[in-house]
């Protein structure tokens, strides 16, 4: 049987992440994360904060910042997720009857396993380029390249609490899943997959499994798949909403530098919206249970 998932500390997610490309920084004892320049978030993404304590990267100060704060009252918009809740009690019989359908037409054409080192990952980097020619994806699209694929593939597995699942056909992997914990949560990171494997309903498979290691382990209460999307790209989240996600909708505070924020609304008020969110109303407040999100990451 499949060992649970050990959880990382913050300190040694902020290693992974580095290792992966992103640029992190550390600043008033959290971790923040560039999202694009002079514009930062903590490092995880749904953590608490107080915005009146933290000390944000000194970039910031002269761009923007935003976190999940625990108070309504101190938020000016809100941040988005796409979270599988309850994640103890999933099932595969809790899914509809053509996702039930989807994942064991799958089972039949697909083996998934944890691999077993760097070595089965750099395997799968045909599949990578072609998953990028596929979808355009633009974060690290170095990797493309197979020198630059195969230091990626080591970086993963130099962290030991990082689990890596490949799905395969025969010997060839068709896929790949990357995912971790921090806390009670369990964050589905990376998936990538071939286009014929796609067509076989891999994606499915592949999720369904990211969800039985959550409920297989103690501790695990949701699983995280992303900020939810918007604009076009909102119809992406349609795969995950389908088969049990909730938006989870939290309030948020974001500081924009005066300079920046007058430029924003000039010229792009639709990147000052999406920034911001939408605002935060009394209706969410009745909706918002602060203890689950303060005590989901524990800081060590």
């Amino acid at each position: 049987m499949e060992t649970p998932i050990e959880s990382m500390t913050i300190a040694e997610l902020a290693a992974y992440e580095r290792g992966m490309g992103a640029r992190v920084v550390e600043s008033g004892g959290v971790f923040w994360r560039r999202v694009r320049p002079l514009f930062y978030r903590p490092l995880v993404l749904f953590e608490v904060l107080d915005p009146a304590a933290v000390r944000p990267p000194v970039a910031a100060r002269w761009g923007a910042w935003q976190c999940v704060v625990a108070d309504p009252a101190r938020a000016n918009g809100s941040v988005a997720f796409l979270m599988f809740q309850n994640a103890p009690a999933y099932q595969l019989d809790c899914l509809d009857k053509k996702r039930r359908w989807e994942v064991r037409t799958a089972q039949r054409e697909f083996q998934v396993r944890p691999l077993r080192g760097a070595h089965e990952l750099i395997q799968a980097h045909p599949v990578f380029a072609e998953f990028h020619q596929r979808t355009g994806y633009h974060y690290r699209a170095d990797r493309i390249r197979a020198d630059r694929y195969r230091a990626w593939a080591e970086k993963v597995f130099e962290h030991p609490k990082v689990r890596v699942y490949g799905a395969f056909r025969g010997s060839s992997i068709q896929a790949v899943s990357i995912v971790h914990r921090v806390g009670d949560t369990l964050i589905y990171a990376t998936f990538f997959a071939a286009t014929t494997a796609l067509r076989g309903h891999v994606a499915s498979l592949m999720l369904h499994v990211v969800r039985e290691l959550a409920a297989a382990t103690p501790g695990v209460h949701r699983v995280f798949a992303g900020l939810r999307k918007q604009g076009c790209d909102a119809s992406v989240d349609r795969f995950y909403l389908l088969r049990g996600a909730q938006t989870v909708r939290q309030p948020a505070f974001c500081c924009i530098h005066p300079a920046v924020a007058w430029w924003l609304k000039r010229f792009r008020p639709d990147l000052i919206r999406r920034l911001l969110g939408e605002p935060w109303t009394d209706a969410d407040t009745q909706r918002f249970d602060t203890s689950t999100v303060a005590n989901s990451v524990a800081r060590r």
